[in-house]
């Protein structure tokens, strides 16, 4: 019988790994208990403003973004222009249900093309979704759309690592145990 190894670069079963992983909260291997004043004691965590992205039809199913700008938390939106002069708003649970669908299928919008999906997966809607890369310029209208979100942009990063990391250094399995040459 042979058997089949995957690899590492397995990116489906990478990604169903690490939504699993998120999804059970990562939980360590200490068997402490941990109380919420132990997790992130010390500074308090800002939580990153929203975001709304407007995104022009340029032609049929080829979009840019043509603004990006930041709101109050739980205000994100998408404005949606189309080429035949209709808008269109997703906020709320229409755009948290588009945008879950966009993670979900995230291998076919990274791939490219300028389809709705594609253009938001490379916004900041796509960074509030969970992209960890830096957007790509060729879906902005223009390099100033993009630059003017930058510090929003770092501000996301620091909060998803603020709020994922314990304050009072390592813990579960590899607690208490260092490497290198001075130790």
């Amino acid at each position: 019988m042979k058997k089949r190894y995957l690899t590492i670069g397995d990116f489906k079963r990478n990604a169903f790994i690490m939504a699993a992983a998120a999804c059970m909260g990562l939980t360590s291997c200490d068997t402490n208990t941990r109380s919420n004043n132990e997790w992130n004691s010390g500074e308090e965590v800002a939580t990153p403003d929203g975001i709304v992205t407007e995104l022009t039809e340029e032609a049929p199913d080829q979009w840019k973004i043509t603004d990006e700008r930041t709101t109050t938390p739980n205000n994100s939106m998408a404005i949606l222009k189309y080429q035949d002069g209709r808008i269109d708003t997703l906020q709320g649970v229409a755009l948290q249900n588009r945008m879950q669908e966009v993670a979900k299928n995230q291998g076919t919008y990274q791939s490219g093309g300028f389809g709705l999906g594609s253009v938001l997966w490379w916004s900041g809607m796509g960074m509030m979704a969970g992209r960890m890369m830096a957007p790509r310029a060729t879906y902005y209208a223009n390099p100033g759309v993009m630059n003017r979100t930058e510090a929003w942009r770092q501000n996301v990063q620091t909060y998803r690592q603020r709020a994922t990391a314990p304050a009072a250094g390592r813990s579960g399995f590899f607690k208490g145990r260092s490497s290198g040459a001075g130790s």
